[in-house]
C-alpha cells in the first residue's frame, strides 16, 4: 500500500427532429404556465413520433460511454449512471480487495467534509477537498501531479456563507482544462496538464450568502461547449441561480432562476431558495439539462410565501441552449419540511408493458421515488396527488398544500410509524426528556406526527426528517439488470414553530440559517438507520436492501455485477448487483489514517490495465454531531465518525 499527501458533438436525426418540434411547440406557448405537478411543453405529437427513434439513439449513446472505461463526469456519463463496464473486480473476487494506495488532502479541519467525487482521464485522476483544493493524481500510484490551492486560512474561509460544511463535490473535465466552482462563486477553468490556470469567471457576490459547493457538468453539443455550474445558499434565503459558461472563454452564456415569480406570495421569490446542490443529468441530444432543486426557504416556515412555490423541491428539465424551462415536476408542493430534490437525477431507458420509454428517476427527501418520461415529465409510474394532514395550528399559518404527490414505485425506507419493527419504533420517552422546552402549552408527549403534518407550536417527530427520506448522494443504474441502486434514510426529526417565527439558527459554519423554525437533527431516541438497495426499473418494485446501522450518505456506484457504497462510520462495502448479497467490507479508519466517514461517491476505472475503485474517506459536518465543545448529540449514534482527509484506492492483488 503506497500512501501520499499534499504535504510531502454526436447528434441524430432523431432527437434533432424532436429538438425542433419542441422548440417550435415551446417558442408558442408564451407565458410559462403556473402548474401542479407537471407542466407539458411538448406536444403529444412530437412524443409519440421521437419514442422508438430515440429510444434507440439513447442505446447507441450509452453503448458508446460504456466502451469507455475512464470516469470522465461526475456521474460517470452525462446520464448520471454511475455505471462502470469493468468486470476485472466481479462477485467471485470482490473478497479480495486490497488498498492499492492512499492519498491525504492534509485539510483535517472538522468543519469541512470529503463529499467529492474523483473524475478520471487518460490515467490522472482530479479530486477536491473541502476548502477547494484542487489535486492532480496519477491514477495507477496516487502520486500527485499538480496541485492548485484552494482557501486554506482560516480568516479567509469565515467570509463565506456555507450551509452544512465546508465541502465541494468535485470537478469537471473537457476542452483539455479541469473546471471548478469555490466558495466566492467564482469558476476556475485550469489547464489539465499542468493545473494553471486557463480563466476565471466570477458569477455570483459571495457577500450576498451564496457559494458554490455543487461540481460542474460539461457538455458538447450543438457546435458548443458549456460548463453548468449552480449556486448554493438557499438556507440563507437566496434565490437559486444556475448558470451555462463558455467552456473556452468562461463568459455566461445563460443564467436560470429556480423560484419562479408567479408562484410565489409577493416578492418572496426574491429570498425563495432553490439552490440546486448536484449537477444536473445532460440529455445533449434533447438539448435538456435536468435540474433537482432544493427546498423554498425559510426552510420550515411557509407563512410568507404562499403558493406551490416552483420550482423548489422539484426536477426542472431546462432548454440546454436557451435556459427556457421546458417540464417541471414537483415532488413536494410548498414545501415546509427542508424536502429538497437533493438527489441528482439518472438517466436510462425502460420498456414497461411492451411500450420504450427514455426515462429519468429521482428519489425524493419525501421517500418517493419517482421514474418519468424525460422527453416531457410525464408519470411512467403512476402519481397520485393524495390528501395530506392538516391538523394542528399549522396549517392555517403554514398555508400548506392540501395534497402531495405519491408514485407508484414501491419506497425504499419506511415513510410511516407504523411500517416499523416494535425495535424500530421510537422512544417518545427519550425525545420527551431531551426537548422539554420544546413542548406546547399541555403536552406532555412529543407527538408522532405523519408526514406532510405543517410544523407549528406543537413539539412533533416527523418521519421522514428534514435530512430524508433519499438526501443528496448520488443513485446509480446498471443496463444488465436493469436496476435503480440507492441510498435511504430512515431519520425522523422534531420540528416545532409558530407563526411569525423569524427566528434564526445559529450555525458553526459562518452565519445564521434562515429556517424559521427548531428542528433537530439526530434525536436522541429515534433509532435512526440507512438502507441501500435496488428498485427494478420495469416493475417499480424493490428488489433487495441492505440495512446499515447509519442514515445512508454515500453514493453508489456499480461496477460490472457488483454495488459500492459506504458508510458514516467509514466502512466502504460491496455487494452482489443482482441478489444484494453482502460480498467485501472495509473499516477504514481502523486500518488507514485519518480515514473518515464515507460521504462520497465511488468511481471505478482501468489505469496501468488495473481496476481501481476509488473513495473519499473524510465524513459529513452533519453527521458527525460533533459540538464546538466537544460534546456528543445524538445519544452516541455518530460520535465515532471522525474526520478525515484520504482517498482511498481498492484494487485486486
Amino acid at each position: 500500500m503506497k500512501e501520499t499527501g499534499a504535504l510531502d458533438s454526436h447528434r441524430t436525426n432523431s432527437a434533432s427532429i424532436l429538438e425542433f418540434l419542441a422548440r417550435n411547440v415551446r417558442s408558442a406557448m408564451g407565458r410559462w404556465p403556473a402548474a401542479r405537478s407537471i407542466a407539458l411543453i411538448v406536444a403529444a405529437a412530437t412524443i409519440s413520433f421521437g419514442v422508438a427513434l430515440y429510444f434507440g439513439a439513447w442505446r447507441t449513446s450509452a453503448e458508446r460511454e460504456h466502451a469507455n472505461h475512464d470516469w470522465p463526469h461526475h456521474g460517470k456519463d452525462l446520464a448520471n449512471t454511475r455505471f462502470q463496464n469493468l468486470d476485472q473486480i466481479n462477485p467471485s473476487n470482490v473478497k479480495n480487495l486490497q488498498v492499492a494506495w492512499v492519498f491525504h488532502t492534509g485539510v483535517l479541519d472538522p468543519l469541512s467534509e470529503l463529499e467529492a467525487s474523483p473524475i478520471e482521464v487518460d490515467g490522472r485522476l482530479f479530486i477536491t477537498d473541502g476548502h477547494d483544493d484542487v489535486f492532480a493524481l496519477n491514477a495507477a500510484t496516487g502520486g500527485m501531479l499538480w496541485k492548485f490551492d484552494g482557501f486554506n486560512d482560516e480568516t479567509q474561509l469565515a467570509k463565506f456563507f456555507l450551509c452544512c460544511g465546508r465541502n465541494n463535490h468535485g470537478v469537471a473535465f473537457g476542452d483539455g482544462k479541469v473546471f471548478v466552482g469555490r466558495f466566492d462563486d467564482s469558476v476556475v477553468a485550469l489547464n489539465a496538464e499542468t493545473g494553471k490556470v486557463a480563466w476565471k469567471s466570477t458569477v455570483a457576490d459571495f457577500h450576498d450568502r451564496v457559494a458554490i459547493n455543487s461540481a460542474p457538468q460539461f457538455v458538447e453539443a450543438g457546435g458548443r461547449e458549456l460548463v453548468v455550474i449552480s449556486l448554493s445558499g438557499g438556507e440563507f434565503e437566496i434565490r437559486g441561480q444556475v448558470f451555462a459558461l463558455d467552456a473556452k472563454t468562461g463568459k455566461t452564456v445563460w443564467r436560470f432562476s429556480t423560484t419562479q415569480p408567479n408562484s410565489f406570495a409577493g416578492q418572496s421569490f426574491l429570498t425563495g431558495g432553490g439552490a440546486v446542490w448536484n449537477p444536473p443529468a445532460i440529455d445533449a441530444d434533447l438539448g435538456l439539462v435536468y435540474l433537482s432543486v432544493g427546498n423554498a426557504a425559510p426552510d420550515i416556515q411557509g407563512e410568507n410565501r404562499g403558493g406551490d412555490n416552483l420550482f423548489s423541491a422539484s426536477v426542472v428539465a431546462v432548454d440546454l441552449y436557451t435556459d427556457n424551462p421546458v417540464w417541471h415536476f414537483q415532488e413536494v408542493h410548498h414545501d415546509i419540511w427542508d424536502y429538497d430534490s437533493a438527489q441528482p437525477a439518472v438517466l436510462f431507458p425502460i420498456e414497461k408493458e411492451g411500450k420504450h420509454f427514455s426515462a429519468l428517476g429521482h428519489c425524493a427527501k419525501t421517500g418517493q421515488y419517482f421514474i418519468l418520461d424525460r422527453r416531457t415529465g410525464q408519470a411512467i409510474f403512476a402519481v397520485t396527488e393524495k390528501p395530506v394532514p392538516a391538523s394542528g395550528m399549522g396549517a392555517a399559518f403554514q398555508m400548506a398544500a392540501a395534497t402531495q404527490p405519491y408514485s407508484a414505485v414501491e419506497p425504499m425506507t419506511p415513510l410511516r410509524f407504523d411500517q416499523l419493527t416494535a425495535e424500530e419504533q421510537p422512544d417518545t420517552a427519550a425525545i420527551t426528556a431531551a426537548f422539554p422546552s420544546f413542548l406546547a402549552p399541555g403536552q406532555t408527549e412529543v407527538a408522532l406526527s405523519p408526514q406532510y403534518t405543517p410544523p407549528d407550536e406543537t413539539l412533533r417527530l416527523i418521519m421522514p426528517g428534514d435530512n430524508g427520506g433519499c438526501e443528496w448522494n448520488p443513485a446509480a443504474y446498471s443496463p444488465r439488470t436493469k436496476f435503480v441502486y440507492y441510498g435511504a434514510r430512515h431519520d425522523p426529526d422534531v420540528f416545532k414553530t409558530h407563526s411569525g417565527n423569524d427566528s434564526l439558527i445559529p450555525q458553526a459554519v459562518n452565519g445564521d440559517l434562515h429556517l424559521g423554525s427548531t428542528f433537530i437533527n439526530h434525536v436522541p431516541g429515534a433509532k435512526p438507520f440507512g438502507l441501500y438497495g435496488a428498485t427494478d426499473t420495469r416493475t417499480g418494485k424493490v428488489v433487495w436492501k441492505i440495512q446499515v446501522p447509519q442514515p445512508a450518505k454515500s453514493g453508489v456506484l456499480v461496477a460490472g455485477d457488483v454495488v459500492f457504497f459506504g458508510e458514516g462510520n467509514g466502512k466502504f462495502d460491496a455487494a452482489d448487483a443482482k441478489s444484494g448479497k453482502m460480498l467485501f467490507s472495509f473499516d477504514a479508519p481502523a486500518n488507514v489514517t485519518n480515514a473518515g466517514g464515507a460521504a462520497a461517491g465511488p468511481i471505478a476505472y482501468l489505469a496501468d490495465g488495473r481496476e481501481f475503485i476509488v473513495n473519499a474517506f473524510g465524513g459529513n459536518v452533519p453527521d458527525r454531531s460533533i459540538t464546538a465543545n466537544g460534546n456528543c448529540l445524538g445519544g452516541g449514534r455518530t460520535c465515532d465518525n471522525p474526520v478525515g482527509d484520504a482517498f482511498i484506492a481498492f484494487a485486486l492483488p
